[in-house]
């Protein structure tokens, strides 16, 4: 058949624009809000959202190409190719739809990150192939055992299903066989798991194997053959599933962190986040403030979100404000979380963390607690401390900042006591 018959034909090239306009259309809010400025892995798992509706456009398509065949009794008149050879140039077509669908939706989160996918994470792209592949054959399998009126519909929904609804399911380990963790990456401080990577391309790479011999011949052999494959495949990605957690995610390499060392404090970022000048200008004129009012403040801020010995994190969103770095910086002086807290889930202090932020916001930016970021009561507190005396307000920080260091030491927000 020539190509442009194939084309002309081909429920793809139909799918094809409705794929592409649903993607571009419905999915272009999903794809581009919240993005990381600058970084390409963000544009990657940003995709990775458009890929149960490319997975149920190729396998409702792959079915009605199938029953396509099977009404024209293609099979019966003893063709000059094989079975194999058949499907796979009706199915080329579908497969290339697919991809290309993914594509529109990698060109709208790439311009939305401004950064290409790097080739660190080309796994990922390999993944989408496969996955999208092993949707393609499936359908095509049961468009041969299905009429076209039902198997087309019921493949939409099954491709949908089997690589959307994974995610929300209790158990963490089924969503990485399809890449259903994908969306987790990046943040500007992460890369995708390798392993993660394997899981979806070694179990999609067995299912368009075991697919590929039920199309050669349907057989009882060839049937058990596609089953060993399958169970093979699981047997050896669901152990490597199961510990990467719902995010399967792992810490970018520090030997990436740009360290800035003119000026305290010393403050490491990613690349991404350091060519914006302003946040480390910003950052150490609030460090000099809350300085200047007594209080003590890291030497070494990192972006890294495990520190080494001696260095504190200092976690930056996505386009920060002047009022985001305040309350990072704010968040990088205080305490984290007791473990004991974590363990037992009672944390005596908590109540007095919100006020504590509201109240460093203030001496850092040197203007009153915002009323969207805290509750009317917390900023009326933070308020009333900055009324008093400095050896009063230090005392009260002091006081409320080691009840967040223990589980059982509840905190005491009254400035007007907090000296005796």
């Amino acid at each position: 058949m020539l190509t442009r018959t194939l084309i002309r034909s081909s429920s793809a090239t139909v799918m094809f624009f409705l794929l592409a306009g649903f993607v571009a259309l419905l999915l272009n809010d999903s794809l581009t809000s919240f993005v990381t400025r600058g970084y390409g892995p963000d544009a990657l798992g940003k995709a990775a959202m458009a890929l149960p509706f490319a997975a149920a456009a190729c396998a409702g398509s792959a079915a009605w190409e199938a029953a396509r065949l099977k009404r024209g009794r293609v099979f019966d008149q003893a063709p000059v190719r094989g079975r194999l050879g058949i499907a796979l140039s009706l199915l080329l077509p579908v497969w290339l739809m697919g991809l290309a669908g993914m594509g529109v939706a990698l060109v709208i989160s790439s311009t939305a990150v401004d950064a290409v996918p790097p080739l660190s994470h080309l796994g990922m792209i390999i993944a989408f192939a496969l996955l999208l592949a092993a949707n393609v054959l499936g359908g095509y399998l049961l468009g041969s055992a299905l009429p076209a009126l039902a198997a087309a519909p019921l493949g939409l929904v099954a491709g949908f299903f089997l690589m959307a609804f994974p995610a929300s399911w209790e158990s963490s380990w089924p969503r990485q066989l399809v890449a259903g963790g994908f969306g987790s990456c990046c943040s500007v401080g992460s890369v995708i798991s390798p392993k993660a990577v394997w899981v979806a391309v070694i179990f999609a790479a067995a299912l368009c194997a075991a697919a590929l011999a039920l199309i050669h011949r349907a057989s009882l052999p060839t049937a058990v053959l596609a089953l060993v494959l399958v169970a093979a495949s699981a047997a050896v990605v669901i152990p490597l599933a199961r510990p990467l957690g719902y995010n399967p995610v792992v810490a970018r390499d520090t030997s990436e962190l740009v360290c800035n060392a003119q000026g305290e404090p010393r403050i490491c970022l990613w690349p991404e986040s350091a060519d914006d000048t302003t946040v480390i200008r910003q950052t150490r004129t609030y460090a000099g403030r809350m300085k200047e009012a007594g209080l003590p403040v890291p030497a070494r801020l990192t972006q890294n979100r495990s520190p080494k010995p001696g260095e504190t994190a200092f976690g930056i969103n996505a386009n920060p404000r002047p009022e985001d770095l305040a309350a990072n910086l704010a968040n990088a002086v205080l305490p984290p979380v007791p473990a004991c807290a974590r363990a037992t889930g009672k944390f005596a202090g908590y109540p007095a963390r919100a006020p504590l932020m509201a109240w460093l916001m203030s001496i850092a930016s040197q203007s009153p607690p915002q009323p969207g970021r805290f509750t009317p009561d917390e900023a009326a507190l933070a308020q009333k401390v900055l009324q008093q005396p400095r050896e009063t307000q230090l005392a009260w920080y002091e006081r409320n900042r080691q009840a967040l260091t223990a589980c059982d030491q509840p905190p005491r927000l009254d400035p007007t006591g907090a000296a005796q």
